[in-house]
């Protein structure tokens, strides 16, 4: 069962790892290890993350009797692919050489994809989890004795 509290509780992750890479940009030199497992956490959360809304969300969102909630989702579903193609594109263009080669230029596509990633949480926060329907009521079983 989706819940929108689950999917908030991812984000609060996301965003404590993005600010803690964040953090790491602002030391010099930049501490490769460091920087390298905060990125390979951050990008653990957020696919797992994205395969979440692929799998549950969308679908659920795209079932909803409302036009306007299945065509939002189907909109927010469509733009999510260029960033996490951005973000795939990060991980991969920065790796430790390119880090080493250029710091100042991995920080600027850091706070880049970053504040991208941010805006997305947002705008998935304010416009979209509000369509999640509640979860039901959980069924309750009568556990006494019958007699026969």
């Amino acid at each position: 069962m989706l819940h929108r509290d689950r999917l908030s509780e991812e984000h609060r992750a996301i965003e404590a790892v993005a600010a803690g890479l964040l953090g790491l940009c602002t030391t010099r030199p930049l501490d490769p290890g460091a920087v390298a497992r905060a990125r390979w956490q951050l990008s653990r959360l957020l696919l797992a993350h994205l395969a979440t809304e692929d799998q549950l969300l969308y679908p659920l969102l795209e079932r909803d009797p409302s036009p306007e909630v299945a065509n939002l989702s189907r909109r927010m579903q469509a733009q999510i692919g260029g960033l996490a193609d951005a973000f795939k594109a990060y991980m991969r263009d920065w790796d430790g050489t390119a880090l080493a080669a250029d710091p100042d230029g991995f920080v600027h596509a850091t706070r880049a994809v970053l504040a991208a990633l941010g805006q997305r949480i947002r705008q998935e926060e304010s416009q979209l989890y509000r369509h999640i329907p509640p979860p039901s009521a959980p069924r309750t079983v009568d556990a006494a004795p019958r007699r026969a």
